[in-house]
C-alpha cells in the first residue's frame, strides 16, 4: 500500500470475474492485461481489485489486512477461494469415447469436439489429426475419409467445411420440397379426399 502510482498509469479495462468460472483463465486474462502497463508486482495487487465483483469483490474486501505480501500470494488466495469453479482439463480417455450422434450434424459435432480438444493437454496436430477419424459416425463422408486420408488438420477442415456446406443444402431442399408438397409439420399429408363430394352422382 505504500507504492507511489504514476498519475500516467492507466489501469486496462479487466473482463469481470464474479466467483462463478475458472479462476486460472481469469489470473491469465488479468495478467496479459496488466503485463502491458507496468512490471511492479504491488501495483498488480493493487489493481486486481478493479477486475472483480459481486462474490469475488466480497471474498477480496474479507482479506485481513496486511495479509497480501505480493502477487504470487494473492494468486493462491484467489485460486484456492475459488478452486470449486475450476476448468479440469481432460484426458485422452474423453477424447477417445467422443463420437457423432446418428442423427448430429457435422457442425453441431465438429464444435463438440474442437471445445473436447482444446481441454486435452499435450495434444498434437498429428494426434488430433489420427483421434477425429474414428469418432465419426459412419456414412459417405467417414468414408471418403477413410479412403484419401487427409495429411494435415487445415486440409481435414476445408474438407470438413464442404461437407458442412452440402450437408447444410441437403437439409434446406428438404424442407422446401416439404413445404412445396404441403406435408404437415407432423409428418402426415393431407387428406386427399378432402373437398370431394360424397354421395352418388
Amino acid at each position: 500500500m505504500d507504492v507511489q502510482i504514476s498519475k500516467k498509469f492507466i489501469a486496462p479495462e479487466f473482463k469481470m470475474y464474479d466467483g462463478t468460472t475458472d479462476p486460472e483463465a481469469h489470473i491469465k486474462t488479468f495478467s496479459n492485461a496488466m503485463a502491458f502497463r507496468t512490471g511492479n508486482d504491488a501495483i498488480w495487487c493493487r489493481a486486481f481489485l478493479l477486475s472483480l465483483e459481486d462474490e469475488a469483490l466480497e471474498w477480496f474486501n474479507s482479506l485481513p489486512p496486511n495479509s497480501i505480501e505480493n502477487f504470487a500470494s494473492l494468486k493462491q488466495l484467489f485460486n484456492g477461494q475459488f478452486a470449486a469453479n475450476s476448468t479440469q482439463d481432460l484426458t485422452m480417455f474423453e477424447l477417445v469415447t467422443l463420437k457423432q450422434g446418428k442423427e448430429e450434424m457435422l457442425r453441431a459435432f465438429m464444435d463438440r469436439y474442437q471445445k473436447t480438444v482444446r481441454r486435452v493437454k499435450a495434444l498434437s496436430q498429428e494426434l488430433d489429426l489420427h483421434y477425429i477419424l474414428p469418432t465419426l459416425k459412419p456414412g459417405p463422408f467417414k468414408d471418403s475419409v477413410c479412403r484419401r486420408p487427409p495429411k494435415t488438420m487445415e486440409e481435414l477442415r476445408e474438407r470438413v467445411m464442404d461437407e458442412i456446406r452440402v450437408e447444410e443444402m441437403k437439409l434446406s431442399y428438404k424442407k422446401e420440397s416439404q413445404e412445396l408438397s404441403g406435408e404437415r409439420v407432423d409428418g402426415r399429408k393431407p387428406d386427399s379426399s378432402a373437398g370431394k363430394s360424397s354421395g352418388h352422382r
